[in-house]
């Protein structure tokens, strides 16, 4: 085995010797590096200067338009691009991040495997307040927040949070410190939603971006594996993937830093247009601003057409998430889709693709003519959505949905999710989010989701529907049974509309109306 030390290596700084040492392995496939346990500080000017000119409001208000944006540039920590069957084994070792970048890029490479590392921010991308009593602005009651790190006046704040010491966990309906006010680079008050439910030592979170590069990113890879990796804070994701051929995460944390209760600023994991398998087995999901897990393949939006040719373009609110060009393969399926349902309603073959990276959009020829009219309608690629596996792994105590799924098979099962502001598992397209696809076979089974729904209280367990103004069975088959659901102040345990087929048997549920709800047209089989 070709077998290489970290502490090998020179360099200027620590970013520097991993360079050489990845360079080495780029030339010689098969080479496995040890990273020696330790604190590596991976940084550069642009990094840091992207911190500072976030937290001095130099990118307005919500920093997310600037910094989420094909065209702005940043730097990478540990780069894998041109890799083969490079494997990187660092337990004990830490990344400490000064600055904002892209932590670890898996990117047009095979075999790649990381081990072991732990991700962290210097300067955390959040400032945490700790509430140090009241007082009051004539009738308005206040809070006074005292905080560890220097603040700004001008920091942005595009959502703030309240965690109570008494419950253990985030408080959403009095998550708004409304009307902020700085009163030196340690201090601040804030005017509550409910005064009378926060206590002193409770900890205010003020997030400065959502949406940024990824702490890991995925794209254009093939057979990854990312195994006991931690990862305590990020301005963005987590782990972004596209483009990926079978995706392998073991064990990965996505959790808050010793004594911190905030990790990632966005989602845990996002996959978009994968194929294969993505597997995630043994994870753990905490206090991140958004969902553990979120699969799907975009829908293409038609900006031109004639005949058999089509210009496809990807209008998520946000572009794609890992802010790079997402295009069909030649031999992959397009379904035409109604916007208005979800509902797939006929499949061409993709015969011919070119790419437009400057223009953000690719010019497909498929291998028959197109309807003379393609109002309503849109493109999703089946062949860009992966069978996914979510395994044996907990989330708790975080925004949003928990287990989000839109691609076509996926198997869910040993789970436990709970405190989260959403339901657990939710199985559906979402057309105003440009992302698809619906699905054919669906299992959650053996899993567990306490206390969810905390926002919406609306349903604490499992849901399938689509967010469509038209009904129509868009989904195949679901299979929930062996579930336990206990969501008291939530209506509904199990919601299930726009499937052709459920199987929802062996089930346990607490809520506080209808247990389950099945939509009209559904083939409903109950135990």
């Amino acid at each position: 085995m070709n077998r290489i030390f970290l502490s090998s290596f020179s360099g200027d700084d620590d970013r520097a010797r991993f360079a050489a040492a990845l360079d080495h392995m780029k030339k010689n496939p098969g080479t496995t590096l040890v990273v020696e346990p330790g604190i590596y500080n991976i940084t550069t000017p642009r990094a840091r200067e992207a911190q500072r000119a976030v937290m001095n409001g130099e990118y307005g208000a919500n920093p997310e338009p600037i910094m989420f944006d094909p065209k702005y540039e940043y730097d990478r920590g540990l780069d894998f691009a041109g890799h083969k069957n490079s494997t990187v084994e660092a337990y004990g070792a830490t990344l400490l991040i000064d600055g904002f970048m892209e932590d670890i890029s898996i990117r047009d490479c095979f075999g790649v495997t990381v081990r072991g590392f732990s991700i962290d921010l210097k300067r955390k991308p959040y400032s945490k307040g700790i509430v140090t009593g009241s007082a009051k602005d004539g009738e308005t009651p206040l809070v006074t927040l005292e905080f560890a790190d220097e603040i700004t006046e001008k920091m942005p704040i595009p959502r703030s949070i309240v965690y109570s010491r008494e419950y253990g966990r985030f408080i959403p309906d009095i998550s708004g410190i409304f009307d902020f006010r700085y009163v030196d680079a340690h201090h601040g008050v804030g005017v509550p939603g409910d005064p009378g439910a926060i206590g002193v030592g409770d900890e205010f979170y003020l997030w400065h971006t959502f949406h940024s590069r990824p702490a890991i990113l995925v794209e254009n890879a093939e057979n990854t594996l990312i195994e006991d990796v931690s990862i305590h804070a990020h301005p963005g994701m987590g782990i972004t993937a596209q483009h990926a051929t079978n995706v392998t995460v073991n064990r990965l944390r996505v959790v808050p830093s010793a004594g911190e209760h905030l990790s990632t600023n966005t989602d845990a994991t996002h996959f978009s247009s994968c194929r294969g398998l993505v597997r995630f087995d043994g994870c753990f999901f905490e206090g991140q601003g958004d969902d553990s897990i979120n699969v799907h393949t975009y829908y293409y939006s038609v900006a031109k057409y004639s005949g058999r040719e089509a210009l496809l373009e990807v209008r998520a609110p946000t572009g794609t998430h890992a802010q790079s060009l997402d295009f069909p393969a030649v031999g992959d399926r397009l379904e035409l889709t109604r916007i208005a349902s979800c509902m797939p309603i006929d499949t061409y073959r993709v015969v011919g693709v070119t790419a437009d990276y400057d223009a953000y959009n690719c010019r497909v020829i498929l291998d028959r003519d197109l309807p003379d009219d393609m109002e309503g309608l849109f493109f999703a690629d089946p062949d860009e959505t992966p069978h996914v596996e979510f395994v044996n792994c907990t989330a708790r105590n975080h925004f949003a949905r928990s287990i989000l799924i839109k691609s076509r098979t996926a198997l869910i099962e040993n789970c436990t999710v709970s405190d989260v502001f959403e339901l657990g598992v939710k199985i559906a397209a979402e057309a105003g989010w440009h992302e698809g696809i619906n699905s054919e076979s669906i299992t959650v089974r053996r899993c567990r989701f306490v206390n969810n729904g905390r926002v919406s209280n609306r349903c604490g367990g499992i849901a399938v529907y689509m967010d469509t103004p038209e009904k129509a069975p868009a989904h195949g088959t679901v299979v929930f049974e062996d579930n336990i659901i206990e969501c008291p102040n939530c209506r509904h345990g199990i919601i299930v509309d726009n499937v052709k087929k459920a199987i929802v048997r062996r089930n346990s549920i607490v809520c506080s109306d209808e247990p389950i709800v099945v939509g009209e047209g559904v083939e409903y089989i109950a135990e």
